[in-house]
């Protein structure tokens, strides 16, 4: 059996980030089933893309599991990962998916403008921060649980 970290600073700022990644689903979740029963409400007014409000709730939601994961693994392997990773992790985890909730939330021009100027520059940082993160965070992972493995037998 391995010892556990459960007081690693890095692990921590990634508990935490879980934590806000999930009352923010949490949030939108209360305002989409406001906004539902109150369809002439203020707060309805408010949703200019349902469906983008919708898929930024269901983004935060999946980046909140897979920042838990990532806390559990390294907890479960006394893996204590990078500051630059967890930044990369959590940067990612919570800026994906609030372009999501900014399209949803900004009026659109009169004339019809193909994306946001913020758009591609956000969703190029999230995306690749997120990426090298999670991909960086699963590899020690796998490595530490491999290790585990080899260690046992």
């Amino acid at each position: 059996m391995t010892t556990q970290n459960p007081v690693s600073t890095a692990n921590l700022i990634l508990l935490s980030f879980g934590g806000l990644c999930l009352l923010t689903a949490l949030a939108i979740a209360w305002v989409l089933g406001v906004s539902l029963f109150f369809p002439d409400g203020a707060l309805a007014g408010q949703l200019v893309e349902r469906d983008d409000v919708i898929r930024a709730h269901v983004d935060y939601l999946m980046m909140a599991q897979f920042l838990l994961i990532f806390f559990l693994g390294f907890r479960q392997y006394a893996i204590d990962p990078p500051y630059w990773l967890i930044a990369a992790c959590c940067f990612g985890a919570f800026f994906n998916p609030l372009a999501f909730l900014l399209r949803g939330l900004t009026p659109k021009a009169t004339t019809i403008i193909p994306v946001e100027p913020h758009f591609p520059l956000q969703a190029m940082l999230s995306f690749s921060l997120t990426t090298i993160g999670f991909l960086g965070a699963i590899v020690l992972i796998a490595r530490a649980a491999w290790m585990a493995h080899l260690a046992r037998n």
